[in-house]
């Protein structure tokens, strides 16, 4: 399934010029890709790539999902998926003892996935093209050799059941419910691609080997590789593998269209824990001229984003009535002619009335008065703009977007086009693109009459269905109705006046100066305390890092956690001057000014990324953020917000999760949310206060650009040194008390228990120390999955975190996994013996050695990562020598440096234990 977003273009940004050819015809392959097919029918598509030497992608795509599945083999697609990993192609291993016997890990090298309408095996071995026959034989075992057997169907059917058991929640519910209003009457809400329980126990042995030999076939298949290699050399070795195996003609996929009824549907979408509140109105078509890359259909597919682009901007242009939060539109593509586009309202409380009025009102204002010539200049414009970005640009795809271009071409009529030439030919039929083409395309959209109705409220709060009369009376009505035409800008009265930058006030100095020429840094001491320090190299792209932090974390003893946040929230938003907002708002996005915000116990941040000549407008648009008082309206309407969140939230088992854990860990929950009593009391002078008291801590400036010394200081006395600064904020951090505890928390809906480990170690924080610590979280993760789902079949999902934390000094590690409900207390006591038994040997340690110095040698070109070194750097020695260090990392990594530290990363006395139980109702519902 793939979403058309209005104003995106994709395709259209589909690189090295080419003549394009007659002008209907397809668009070629893009002549670094070399493709074909075997005489059996198997695709290929093979692009040598040779920035990152050695590396190998390679991946084998099967076109069949779970909506090809007959009626009698639920999940088996899924399943499928999982036991060809049993294979053993004549061989006393199978294919997955041998890939883990090569030294490749599962997820890392090897993994594989299963949708509605594909099935993928991605292999990246570790010893890239060294490795490829390997790849490419285990891969032909994979598909082909289907002599798994019933005892090993047995050995997976628990894995796969704690797959399914592992992805219940209220997004698979929620979701649930939009696949099967959103595609009903098709074979998609049936066939979930992981099917359900009752499913998976009782699929046989001949249901999987039926699936495969029916939809495995070699014209069914695609094999796509990227990667340090020849491709001749790469097709011979595709063809002795492949190539033997007889082909034969691919099935039928008629299924994957949805049937169209010419019927207004209605649906409630709701559970206990969603807090989706919203009335939509999905229209569905078959549009299949839009598919493929010929002059005509690529005019289709403009017409139809520049369509989708223009509705929603109208829309969004619109008053909203009371009650009505927003109005959106999306569009989704399924199977090979099916598109239904969707046009919601999102809802404020019990409003669902008065938004279904306005939906319908504001789609049939459209019907009646279109689009205005300026909404078509504005969109062509837009497409123009992008088209002649994408022919200026001349860097060549990245090995990522190569893997991603041929990843999305899996399906056998797909292919990936030059980027060049598929921007000339969009600039081309966009010429041939009027108003009346975008008119003619909404009122075939608006004019469906397949609809279905989707209505939904939060948690289990009442909801009253219309009926299909009543609302088919509502569109009659409305249609007899002269509506005015749609705003041409956002409603309001008077346009926003353009924000006017307040003069700096007066200019600070620079009091010290320090350099480090190894490391490219220098020390910049402001008259007001405050210090900057510069990294004299450009980031990403050429561009400038800004990182500004300070001692305003949200820990502060005495003041709410949640009022902090809220304070620094609506000030970065706010300006100097009431009413302002909108205009400040828009100035920022002219200049690339904004600030994101960071917020945690101990430390308040704020970052930006620009190029170096939008550098004095970021600094000056900090300024403005540290002087801001909190706008009114925007308090209002943040505070009206939460108390009606709170008014109409659902059962919130997550929130009381999260909240016992805090408690349990650090012994009271840290982080308490407003209750209503708290709102009401709330003032904007108040939390005005609490900015004012924020804004005040001195701050470090980090700067990673290339900019010239006197441009910068210049910048700096005026924009920064002269901000008035007071003493350090005091904060607590949030610390894991010791000891060993654990609570049973029985209120999940669903019929799992999620278990959620916590431990730590003091201990000293250095770089080696850090790096030392991730590569054993890597091989515990590995451990664990080996032990708990390898061996005892017990889990899926798995997750073991562990991180040195500088802040606290601490290695701090996690461990969550989701099982059945009877299991828990022997998986945990497996997690518990694996972890403390962890041991590397010498023959690990030499892989992650050469594993780390590979890496290691990216990360030290890696702009990002410098920066983020820079900064641990400064925080723990107060200068930048991490950056001259960081080639001797791999020099710590010695045996028995790693194996001390593997005893200390989850220590049985600091452990802290929270299950999610069953709720009494769900084990009932289980059984």
């Amino acid at each position: 399934m793939k979403k058309l977003i209005a104003g995106l273009l994709g395709p259209l940004l589909l690189g090295a010029c080419v003549a394009l050819p007659e002008a209907d015809a397809p668009l070629p392959w893009d002549d670094r890709v070399s493709q074909g097919t075997l005489a059996n029918g198997l695709q290929y598509r093979l692009v040598r790539e040779t920035t990152q030497a050695g590396r190998l992608d390679v991946r084998l795509t099967v076109n069949a999902g779970s909506v090809d599945e007959a009626d009698d083999q639920i999940g088996v697609a899924h399943l499928v998926e999982h036991l060809v990993f049993h294979s053993r192609a004549g061989q006393g291993e199978n294919l997955r003892e041998r890939m883990t016997g090569l030294g490749w890990v599962q997820g890392r090298h090897f993994n594989a996935l299963t949708n509605y309408e594909r099935t993928q095996y991605m292999f990246s071995p570790p010893a890239g093209v060294r490795q490829a026959p390997q790849a490419l034989q285990a891969l032909a075992d994979l598909v082909f050799a289907g002599d798994y057997s019933a005892a090993d169907l047995e050995r997976e059917r628990p894995i796969v059941i704690e797959e399914w058991r592992g992805g219940l929640g209220v997004a698979q519910r929620m979701n649930q419910q939009r696949t099967a209003s959103q595609r009903v009457g098709s074979r998609y809400p049936e066939h979930r691609t992981i099917g359900n329980e009752a499913a998976i126990r009782s699929a046989s042995l001949a249901s999987l080997q039926d699936f495969q030999a029916r939809w495995y076939q070699p014209s069914n298949m695609v094999i796509s590789a990227v990667g340090d290699f020849e491709p001749a050399a790469m097709l011979a070795q595709i063809e002795q593998r492949f190539g033997k195996v007889e082909g034969a003609s691919p099935p039928l996929r008629e299924h994957r269209d949805l049937p169209l009824d010419n019927q207004l549907k209605i649906f409630r979408l709701q559970d206990p824990q969603s807090g989706s509140n919203q009335v939509a109105l999905l229209l569905r078509l078959h549009e299949p001229a839009s598919r493929g890359t010929t002059r005509a259909a690529m005019r289709e597919r403009l017409i139809d984003r520049m369509t989708l682009a223009a509705l929603l901007d109208s829309l969004r242009r619109q008053p909203l009535e009371s009650g009505v939060r927003s109005l959106v539109a999306q569009k989704t593509l399924i199977g090979r002619q099916s598109t239904v586009l969707g046009i919601a309202a999102g809802v404020e409380g019990q409003a669902h009335e008065r938004a279904l009025r306005q939906l319908l009102t504001e789609i049939e204002r459209l019907r009646q008065q279109g689009f205005s010539q300026a909404d078509f200049t504005r969109e062509q414009a837009h497409i123009r703009s992008l088209g002649e970005k994408t022919l200026a640009n001349q860097a060549p795809r990245s090995f990522e977007q190569w893997v991603e271009q041929l990843n999305n071409a899996t399906a056998p009529e797909a292919s990936v086009v030059e980027r060049h030439a598929a921007a000339r030919r969009y600039l081309q039929v966009l010429e041939d693109i009027d108003l009346a083409d975008l008119e003619q395309r909404l009122q075939r959209w608006l004019g469906s009459p397949d609809r279905v109705l989707q209505v939904s409220a939060p948690g289990t709060s009442l909801l009253q269905l219309p009926t299909v009369a009543e609302v088919d009376a509502l569109q009659a009505s409305l249609a007899q109705t002269s509506l005015a035409a749609p705003l041409t800008n956002t409603g309001n009265a008077t346009p926003v006046a353009a924000f006017v930058a307040p003069a700096p006030g007066p200019a600070g100095t620079l009091s010290k100066h320090q350099v480090f020429a190894k490391e490219q840094v220098e020390h910049w001491t402001l008259s007001n305390g405050d210090r900057l320090v510069w990294l004299r190299r450009n980031g990403p792209e050429g561009k400038a890092l800004l990182q500004v932090e300070s001692s305003a974390g949200y820990g502060q003893p005495g003041v709410p956690g949640w009022r902090v946040q809220m304070a620094a929230q609506l000030a970065l938003r706010s300006g100097i001057q009431q009413g302002s907002v909108e205009a400040l708002a828009a100035w920022r996005q002219q200049h690339r000014a904004t600030l994101s915000l960071e917020h945690q116990p101990q430390r308040l941040q704020l970052n930006s990324s620009v190029s170096p000549e939008q550098l004095a407008s970021l600094l000056q648009s900090y300024r403005i953020s540290q002087q801001a008082r909190i706008d009114p309206v925007l308090f209002s309407e943040a505070r009206d917000e939460l108390l009606q969140r709170l008014a109409t939230r659902p059962d919130d088992v997550r929130g009381q999760h999260e909240a016992q854990q805090r408690a349990l860990k650090y012994g009271e929950d840290y982080w308490p949310a407003p209750d209503e009593a708290a709102l009401q009391a709330l003032s904007l002078e108040q939390l005005d206060a609490d900015w004012q008291r924020l804004a005040s801590a001195p701050v470090t400036y980090y700067l990673m650009a290339d900019v010239e010394p006197a441009r910068l200081q210049q910048w700096v006395r005026e924009q920064l040194a002269g901000l008035p600064r007071q003493t350090a904020l005091v904060t607590e951090p949030a610390l894991q008390l010791p000891g060993q505890r654990r609570h049973d928390l029985p209120i999940a809906l669903e019929p799992r228990v999620v278990l959620d480990a916590s431990s730590y170690q003091p201990h000293s924080w250095s770089p080696e120390a850090a790096m030392r610590v991730a590569l054993l979280r890597d091989l515990a993760n590995q451990r664990l999955k080996q032990q708990l789902r390898g061996e005892a079949s017990g889990v899926y999902r798995l997750r073991f975190d562990s991180e040195l934390n500088p802040d606290t000094q601490r290695i701090e590690s996690r461990l969550n996994f989701t099982c059945d409900p009877a299991r828990v207390d022997e998986l945990w006591s497996l997690a518990q013996k694996t972890l403390a038994e962890l041991s590397v040997d010498g023959q690990w340690l030499t892989a992650a050695q050469g594993e780390l110095s590979r890496q290691e040698a990216q990360r030290r070109d890696d702009p990002q990562t410098q920066f983020k070194r820079l900064i641990l750097s400064e925080r723990h020695w107060q200068d930048p020598r991490y950056l001259s260090s960081q080639a001797r990392l791999p020099e710590a990594l010695t045996l028995p440096a790693v194996q001390q530290q593997a005893r200390q990363l989850f220590p049985a006395a600091n452990q802290v234990q929270l299950r999610l139980l069953p709720s009494a109702a769900a084990l009932e519902q289980a059984l």
